[in-house]
């Protein structure tokens, strides 16, 4: 097995439950548009000498042997969903968490599950971390198990009109346009009375905003139809409606912190916490 990925593999981190199983057949759908190799990641929670140690005290079958069946299955799973696929598999020591950070150091995209520990909504901690820490965009799989994949939908991406949204804007384009689907570009404001005597209209002013931060994008990428959304409001809300009629939301967020945590209070957290569909957080 493999432990390592290039600057081109997209990385899926699984474990052995249904909901891993459909952030796996994502994951292969999102590689075979890209044409990239997929590596599929289960780490042990614990170095393999001390899982059979531990597994031979208790007479239990080898923690290293249930993941390797794991890995087995779920690359059987997800070659039959494009049989072209280049499939890999690796299967890291320490928590899960750490394993998918250091994997993608050497990754395109890392994606993960949404892991609703707390609430139907929320996000567990290893995602979180994943998405706060990871050296490449990270992509939070959230769906309905069995559900098929709603391929002809639109990919939805945030636009701010500063760096932050960059990286932001060159994976919505690349991914609507290997899934030959249209890009639903958003930007938001906030939405304010304006004083006695003052007129300012701020709805054109964004509206050149947005298209001035698609105009480059649009001219390498002129077979993606680009359906542009100035929208005044809060941006969570309204990425969260859009959200909703889209098969992926793509946002940016800002690079490491070592005064906060990236995500926490920020549009990115919310987003991730309760969107209906993917998000890929892309870091500027």
């Amino acid at each position: 097995m493999g432990t390592r990925a290039d600057r081109n593999t997209i990385v899926v981190g699984v474990d052995d439950s249904v909901t891993a199983s459909n952030v796996a057949r994502w994951a292969a759908y999102l590689a075979s548009a890209l044409h990239a190799p997929l590596l599929v990641a289960h780490a042990l929670p614990c170095s393999r000498t001390a899982a059979k140690q531990l597994a031979d005290r208790v007479h239990a079958p080898h923690a290293y042997d249930a993941a390797t069946e794991t890995l087995d299955r779920t690359c059987r799973l997800v070659r039959t969903c494009d049989p072209e696929l280049t499939v890999d598999a690796a299967l890291p020591d320490g928590p899960p968490a750490k394993a998918l950070v250091e994997l993608s150091a050497h990754a395109r995209i890392v994606v993960v599950g949404a892991q609703s520990a707390y609430a139907e909504r929320l996000i567990g901690p290893t995602t979180v971390h994943v998405a706060e820490h990871a050296h490449c965009p990270v992509a939070v799989w959230r769906g309905e198990n069995g559900r098929p994949i709603p391929l002809g939908k639109p990919v939805a991406v945030g636009v701010d009109g500063t760096e932050l949204s960059i990286p932001a804007i060159a994976h919505g384009f690349e991914i609507a346009a290997a899934l030959e689907v249209p890009l639903t570009a958003v930007h938001c404001w906030p939405s304010r009375i304006e004083p006695v005597g003052h007129h300012l209209d701020r709805g054109e002013q964004e509206r050149t905003l947005l298209a001035e931060s698609l105009a480059g994008w649009c001219t390498e990428y002129p077979d993606v139809e680009v359906i542009e959304m100035p929208i005044p409001g809060l941006a969570r809300s309204v990425l969260n409606e859009i959200a909703q009629d889209a098969q992926l939301l793509v946002v940016g967020s800002h690079g490491h912190s070592t005064a906060t945590a990236l995500l926490f209070g920020s549009t990115t957290r919310d987003l991730l916490h309760h969107t209906t569909c993917p998000v890929l957080v892309c870091r500027s």
